[in-house]
């Protein structure tokens, strides 16, 4: 079985992806990262526990599965994993004009349920 950070190393071989990392989704704790730019994980997890709760003020219904926060030149990519307890936070920073967002996303999954289970 892989550990985190080799899960996590793995992702940077995705064109585009410059950092990732795995985090408690309500407290950001950091449970491993890689890459040259990672996201922040507390204000990551903070941004994920906020919009979750506005889409529920605002009538949606079931969980948060991602967000995609696109600049001029960078992405991130938070996905949601739940698990018993707190969930997790996969989050990827991209280089927008060399990653392909639908890949980043179905390898984003791939490697969730994978973290998710170890």
């Amino acid at each position: 079985m892989l550990s985190v950070e080799d899960l996590l190393r793995g992702l940077l071989d995705e064109p585009g992806i410059v950092g990732a990392a795995l985090v408690d989704a309500v407290t950001g704790l950091v449970y491993g990262a890689a890459g040259e730019r990672t996201p922040d994980a507390v204000e990551c997890s903070q941004f994920a526990v906020l919009v979750d709760d506005r889409l529920h003020a605002a009538g949606a219904r079931g969980g948060l599965e991602s967000i995609v926060v696109t600049g001029t030149r960078h992405q991130v990519v938070l996905r949601l994993l739940p698990r018993r307890g707190d969930p997790l936070l996969l989050t990827a920073g991209l280089e927008r004009d060399q990653a392909n967002l639908a890949l980043v996303m179905h390898r984003l999954g791939g490697c969730g349920k994978a973290a998710a289970a170890g």
